[in-house]
């Protein structure tokens, strides 16, 4: 009985030291995010998920208006023209004709379109979203040359998450009625 009950927990112990691990969550990716003026307002960090992106807003005090904003993904990790209102960013990730803007819209979301974000007055603050449209790299799906329907921010002009003046309505086009864009994060590949 006992060699027997030895056997079983050897068996046991291969079993799972042969099992496969998953690998470790990857380190996230941090950037600066950039105010109006053109000075660093707090850091962006993005974390691949396994069927999206989580994305992790840190401020400094008082680096927002009080309220609430607009938060978007952008085609290009670009916010060199902060003097210009970001523009260099471009567009709402994955825009196009057959999709309509907002979280809301029945023919929506675009792959950019994130929830509003808070401010607080007077204090550093921080939150928390995730995209199912954005991944950081470029996938395929294994065993065939297909991508998924998701966007990557990190191709070959990166991404970049804009802040608006104002809060997205989630259903008017283009952007919600959120307004300017007041901040702006770079997300570029490494060289």
């Amino acid at each position: 009985m006992r060699l027997i009950a030895a056997l079983l927990f050897a068996a046991l112990l291969t079993a799972c030291a042969s099992a496969p691990r998953e690998a470790p969550p990857a380190a996230p990716r941090t950037v600066w995010i950039v105010g109006a003026e053109g000075g660093a307002i707090g850091q962006a960090h993005f974390t691949a998920a396994p069927r999206g992106t989580l994305i992790r807003l840190e401020f400094q005090q008082d680096a927002l208006p009080s309220g609430w904003h607009g938060l978007h993904l952008h085609a290009r990790g670009d916010c060199s023209d902060f003097a210009a209102g970001f523009q260099a960013s471009g567009g709402h990730l994955g825009m196009g004709e057959r999709v309509s803007h907002g979280l809301l819209h029945p023919r929506g979301p675009e792959a950019g379109d994130l929830p509003n974000l808070y401010a607080p007055a007077g204090a550093a603050f921080a939150a928390e979203f995730f995209s199912p449209y954005a991944v950081l790299a470029p996938q395929r799906v294994p065993g065939t040359a297909q991508t998924p329907a998701r966007e990557a921010l990190l191709d070959a002009d990166g991404a970049a998450l804009v802040i608006h003046a104002g809060p997205d309505d989630q259903t008017s086009q283009p952007i919600g009625g959120a307004g300017a864009r007041i901040a702006c994060a770079a997300l570029t590949p490494l060289p």
